[in-house]
């Protein structure tokens, strides 16, 4: 008899079930899975389009439409998306609110957000503020019918910079149009007024969305967790 098999007997006999491990699939695994069948991603917060080039390069070839409000990275998009021919870049925020909004725009662009950077790491390199300029903003509940065309299966990325919340409460009952989400998740704050995981994940839940799979993406000069990649699917 196979070793094996001899240890499943035994194992069996003292109540136990020996089975090979398999270890749980990674983010990029999971994103993908998400995506099949997916016919438009829309990119919140695109900034040059990195999460675009991402999609491109693991084999996504939907539509896809990116939201970026800065200007001097919305030009840089607008080339990329260009270039596709299946991507389209709107230079708008999302937002709880249609109309204008102050959008802090920092050294690196990638840390540009509506509200203001935790005075905690306001002094780290580009994330320091360098100016404040309106924006055109809009809800997400009025740009997906006009994004989106009928029955389209979409998915749904954002990237906002601790504005999670508004811009969920700004999706409306159109969120359900959405079969799965990515967004950001933080365990410590990096901008005043920004929602922590302990509030995301029930507000997550009362829209229809339950967890696929947590990523850490940054960690503190201590080496303590501070923020999360999230997957989730409409349950």
């Amino acid at each position: 008899m196979p070793l094996r098999d001899r240890i499943n007997r035994v194992a069996r006999r003292l109540g136990y079930e020996v089975r090979q491990y398999t270890p749980l699939r990674s983010f990029a695994a999971a994103r993908q899975r998400l995506l099949e069948g997916v016919e438009v991603v829309v990119d919140v917060g695109a900034n040059t389009g990195q999460y675009g080039k991402l999609l491109r390069e693991g084999g996504y070839s939907g539509r896809i439409v990116s939201l970026e409000p800065v200007a001097e990275a919305y030009a840089e998009l607008r080339g990329r998306a260009r270039a596709d021919g299946a991507w389209e870049a709107v230079c708008v925020a999302v937002s709880d609110a249609d109309g204008e909004i102050t959008l802090n725009v920092t050294g690196d662009s990638r840390s540009s957000s509506i509200l203001p950077r935790n005075e905690r790491f306001s002094d780290k390199p580009g994330w320091a503020p360098k100016e404040s300029r309106p924006v055109p903003a809009r809800r997400l509940d009025g740009l997906v019918g006009e994004l989106l065309g009928p029955g389209e299966r979409a998915y749904l990325k954002l990237d906002v910079q601790g504005y999670e919340r508004a811009v969920l409460a700004g999706a409306g009952d159109a969120l359900g149009r959405f079969q799965a989400l990515e967004l950001e998740l933080s365990v410590t704050p990096l901008y005043d007024g920004q929602p922590g995981v302990g509030e995301m994940l029930p507000l997550l839940a009362e829209r229809g969305f339950r967890p696929v799979c947590l990523e850490p993406i940054l960690l503190d000069d201590d080496g303590l967790l501070m923020e999360l990649d999230g997957l989730f699917a409409r349950a």
